[in-house]
């Protein structure tokens, strides 16, 4: 889990204790690709965050009545989390300019870039808009490596 994603716990059910008791029942993704069969539960989550990804540690309990898992075994836990009103967009749609995330939002015919804030899908091609567009901004979908900001652009195919 990001440490964002750990403050936006902490912010909404004001401790990690109540955050754990409300968290759903959770998946495991193999090292394999797989899904394991039966669904876990969050048990704990680290009060240590490390630097380098910038993440904390979750431990995860799932029922292993057949024994395929094993103890030093690799995988990652899938949390399902539900959003309304949001925006997904794909990531190819977007660029970085120093870790920042950008689009290239088309106003009046001109392409003007546009910094939103993206949380990444796991295992996905798309990101969640934080923030950064509203409904009814129109951004380009492709080419977005040749188009520059203030060029002039045709809108193909408005969704």
């Amino acid at each position: 889990m990001t440490e964002n994603q750990l403050l936006g716990l902490i912010r909404e059910y004001e401790s990690v204790e109540t955050a754990l008791s409300s968290m759903p029942v959770v998946r495991l993704q193999l090292s394999d690709g797989s899904t394991f069969s039966e669904n876990g539960r969050i048990e704990s989550i680290s009060g240590v965050i490390d630097q380098a990804p910038g993440a904390v540690s979750l431990r995860a309990v799932f029922p292993n009545k057949g024994g395929l898992l094993h103890s030093g075994g690799s995988g990652r836990v899938i949390i399902p989390v539900q959003r309304n009103d949001i925006f997904v967009i794909p990531k190819s749609s977007t660029f970085e300019i120093q870790d920042k995330v950008y689009v290239y939002n088309v106003v009046d015919g001109i392409a003007k870039s546009s910094l939103i804030n993206v949380n990444t899908i796991s295992l996905s091609d798309s990101y969640i808009v934080e923030n950064g567009l509203t409904e009814g901004d129109t951004i380009i979908t492709e080419g977005v490596g040749f188009i520059r900001d203030g060029m002039h652009v045709n809108i193909k195919d408005r969704r």
